[in-house]
């Protein structure tokens, strides 16, 4: 799988090091040079104005001739002042200027000579970036020069540590670290990866996708494939974070794509690879699209959809697979072959056979790309039945080395077309030793648990195996008598074996039936007591049911009596009958509510307020405003303030309103404010004269009482007419249950 990986992401350094110009930043330097400032600062002027053409978005060679201007005069006056740092960091400038236009063999001529200038005057920053952009001219491919390259920047980053320059460093231990990777040293590549994450978070820095790709990257080929997975996603939500849609977005989603198709979820790869794939071709940038591509289409085929991984390579923007490397033709004509054998089409396979044949022949091929080939033959002309050359082909692979990387899906492939053919020549105990092997390897590269030592060694021991098997079947026309012992040795071993695998299966049923009888065990006693609790509810529920057909008789008895009373002692029944019509409606209230033990405060109290403005509205046209939050407060404490509420409002219709208020207006409202219960009614009459015990009526005493029942504290205020506010600590739910969903 590490082929899959392949994509270098190594840049040319200005980017990494150099801080890009704005224009504002640059009609400043101008405006500098316009007030004739001193030689030293008119040079140093010059050669930033000079970076700021070479940097500028565009590659024009007129920006390029102006810089070659700022540059040359800034070179004039330094003769005069004789400054060595703007001597060095002049031929820095000039530097990036000659490779940007392409005089790369000068360039490097010239930052090494800016070298020696920049160390003797102690600018660590430009040092550093001296230093970085000489490991730029070096080749990553040749092993030398790509040591070379990474002691270079292991010196620029010395240089921007020295210097504070925080990003600098970050850039340069990034760089180092995929320059590690590329020569296989990966604990080396993700310490400084580490450093650079731990100074980019010193700093605040976001563009993190760059850093975390490569960590998943190097994680994946080492076969840790939890760690993998965990960057990958970090460099997504990176990306997606910092609105990144440049090409690193395609190899983050590729190395995603790559994880969810070994874990099974095809799906889900594929909408991977489509992704990166747009990314690729939005950017033209044609190697990570091919890339992308073949994943997209070996997705399709794993999943039997050939005319789609089809569609993919036929809606490639034309040129893209139009390439002399071998490998691209090796990769698409494995696609189209692949998906020709599927669909049946074996007139068409055949031409694509053959163009792999040919590249064979040309021997254009990598070492690890034959060795596909070679598989992918091997397969073809096994669907075709053409054995013997299947055999040719896979015995060709045999003689090569196993590709770097215990992942890679050549290894995987050869065992399991080794066992195709060995049942098509019907060598059938061949062909159990090899599918067994096939079974084990697959188990073995998706056990996250076992380290890559363990598992390299389990390959080498695989292949040793096969070898021997191999030689066994050439022997095996000469051996014949020798071979029948061994072979009735491994029928008794197999048979052994389907003993054993019978007494753990029996032991597994056993197991699962003991566990079955539990659950059903379990399930009765479940049953009884959910029996028992809805009985429970429904006893609860006749009982509040009861006691409130009692009070409405106690009610209906009160208002027979009126009837034959004065006008006081009806006056006083009425209060009576309100405040057993109060209880009577909580319990009305519970034994209609599933809850038994509590009750919704904003549907209790708005229907009482409503009954009494019904019931002593008559004497005055009031208005009743009602706040009140939808609190399920346990009954203990909800008689007692379903009666506070009956006095209080009874006492704002009698005394409250004498007819000289305007518009009589009465505020219900119930609130719980940080744990604590809020009962507030205020009307805005006449107001409470002397508002003290002494001067408190039969109702107010009875609403202090039943507010010291609850635990709560009575206030009163009058002005502007009366407030009446009584704090107590809730019982039971404090929000109901919609608001509970709600919040959710």
């Amino acid at each position: 799988m590490r082929f899959l990986l392949s994509v270098i992401i190594i840049t040319v350094a200005i980017p990494a090091t150099a801080q890009p110009f704005d224009q504002r930043q640059a009609d400043s330097l101008k405006q500098v040079l316009a007030n004739n400032p001193a030689d030293r600062t008119r040079a140093e002027t010059l050669i930033h104005l000079a970076e700021y053409h070479i940097l500028k978005a565009g590659e024009l060679q007129a920006d390029l001739d102006s810089a070659g201007v700022c540059l040359a005069a800034a070179e004039q006056l330094n003769k005069t002042v004789g400054s060595t740092v703007l001597a060095g960091y002049h031929l820095l400038m000039k530097a990036f200027m000659l490779r940007e236009g392409g005089k790369r063999m000068e360039g490097q001529a010239a930052t090494e000579q800016s070298i020696p200038l920049l160390q003797k005057s102690n600018d660590q920053r430009l040092l550093g970036r001296a230093y970085y952009e000489l490991q730029g001219y070096y080749s990553y491919e040749d092993t030398a020069q790509c040591r070379k390259r990474i002691l270079l920047t292991a010196l620029s980053v010395k240089a921007f540590r020295a210097a504070g320059a925080k990003e600098q460093e970050g850039n340069a231990l990034k760089m180092q670290g995929d320059l590690h990777a590329l020569l296989d040293e990966f604990a080396a590549s993700n310490a400084c990866l580490e450093q650079a994450l731990a100074v980019y978070h010193e700093i605040g820095y976001q563009r993190l996708q760059g850093v975390y790709e490569l960590l998943g990257r190097n994680c994946f080929i080492v076969t840790d494939y939890r760690c993998s997975f965990h960057y990958a996603l970090l460099a997504l939500k990176a990306a997606r974070a910092t609105n990144d849609s440049s090409t690193q977005l395609a190899t983050i989603h590729n190395l995603l794509g790559i994880h969810y198709r070994r874990a099974g979820r095809t799906q889900l790869a594929i909408e991977e690879y489509k992704a990166g794939l747009a990314v690729s071709l939005q950017h033209k940038d044609t190697s990570n699209a091919l890339q992308l591509a073949y994943m997209l289409c070996a997705s399709y085929l794993s999943i039997k959809q050939p005319h789609e991984a089809l569609d993919v390579l036929d809606r490639l923007p034309s040129g893209y697979a139009n390439t002399s490397y071998g490998y691209i033709t090796a990769t698409f004509s494995i696609v189209r072959l692949r998906s020709h054998v599927m669909d049946q089409q074996f007139n068409r396979a055949h031409t694509y056979a053959v163009i792999l044949e040919k590249l064979l022949e040309q021997k254009t091929l990598t070492a690890d790309w034959t060795h596909i080939v070679y598989i992918e033959l091997a397969w073809y002309y096994l669907e075709v039945h053409e054995t013997g050359k299947a055999r040719l082909y896979l015995n060709k692979s045999l003689h090569l080395p196993l590709p770097p990387g215990g992942g890679s899906p050549g290894f995987g492939s050869r065992l399991e077309v080794t066992y195709k053919i060995d049942s098509a020549e019907r060598n059938y105990q061949a062909a159990f030793y090899s599918l067994l092997t096939y079974k084990m390897y697959n188990d073995s590269i998706f056990t996250e648990a076992k380290t890559r030592q363990f598992q390299q060694l389990d390959i080498e021991y695989e292949t040793s195996k096969k070898a021997d098997s191999i030689s066994l079947l050439t022997q095996k026309n000469l051996l014949q008598t020798a071979n029948l012992r061994q072979a009735n040795l491994i029928r008794n071993i197999t048979i052994a074996g389907i003993v054993l695998a019978l007494a753990v299966l029996g032991l597994l049923y056993r197991q699962y039936m003991v566990k079955l009888q539990n659950n059903r065990a379990m399930a009765v006693k479940n049953e009884r007591l959910e029996h028992l609790v809805n009985e429970k509810e429904w006893l609860l529920q006749e009982v509040n049911h009861r006691v409130k057909n009692n009070l409405q008789t106690v009610v209906s008895l009160l208002e027979m009596q009126s009837d034959s009373l004065s006008e006081d002692v009806q006056l006083a029944l009425q209060t009576s009958q309100n405040r057993v019509y109060a209880t009577s409606l909580l319990y009305q209230k519970l034994y209609r509510n599933d809850n038994v033990s509590s009750v919704n405060m904003k549907v209790y109290l708005s229907e009482l307020v409503e009954h009494l403005q019904d019931a002593l509205g008559s004497t005055a046209a009031v208005a009743i405003v009602l706040d009140i939050e939808p609190v399920e407060l346990d009954v203990s404490q909800g008689v007692p303030l379903g009666l506070m509420v009956n006095e209080l409002i009874t006492n704002c219709f009698k005394y409250a309103f004498n007819g000289t208020i305007a518009h009589p207006e009465i505020v219900v409202g119930f609130t719980i404010v940080e744990d604590v219960a809020h009962l507030v009614i205020k009307d805005n009459g006449v107001g409470f004269a002397g508002p003290d015990e002494d001067n408190f009526g039969h109702g107010l005493r009875l609403v202090k009482g039943l507010a010291e029942n609850i635990g709560g504290k009575v206030t009163i205020i009058s002005h502007q007419g009366t407030t009446i506010q009584i704090r107590f600590n809730p019982k039971g739910a404090l929000v109901s249950d919609m608001q509970h969903m709600v919040a959710l």
